[in-house]
């Protein structure tokens, strides 16, 4: 497991970090959610946002351990965008690339983060 560490800061920022990643992201985070809401209480935050990749799988986790410290969740998503159908022309085959639990993602697809 991965730990995050962290300086303790004296004085509150006021600015909010809204794209985290958990570890809930697979490759793209390796904190706990409760891990990461421990590091911004130590820097004074007072709003921390979670943006997992393709899912909110450590909202529920991440509630609870921010609600406990006092510090304002933000849900969000980091989202890949299929491209729109073209009508008269059969679908391209995405490149695939395997990924746990044998789902596969596109890498070429752009993404949008939600909140």
């Amino acid at each position: 497991m991965t730990s995050v560490t962290s300086s303790t800061s004296s004085t509150s920022s006021t600015f909010p970090h809204l794209h985290v990643a958990s570890g809930w992201s697979l490759r793209h985070g390796a904190s706990s959610p409760e891990a990461l809401v421990s590091v911004a209480a130590d820097l004074g935050l007072t709003t921390l946002g979670l943006t997992d990749r393709d899912g909110v799988r450590g909202a529920v986790r991440f509630a609870r351990a921010a609600l406990a410290t006092g510090i304002a969740p933000v849900f969000g998503a980091n989202l890949a965008l299929a491209p729109p159908p073209t009508p008269g022309r059969a679908p391209v085959q995405p490149r695939r690339t395997p990924v746990r639990g044998g789902r596969t993602h596109d890498l070429r697809l752009p993404r949008v983060t939600v909140l």
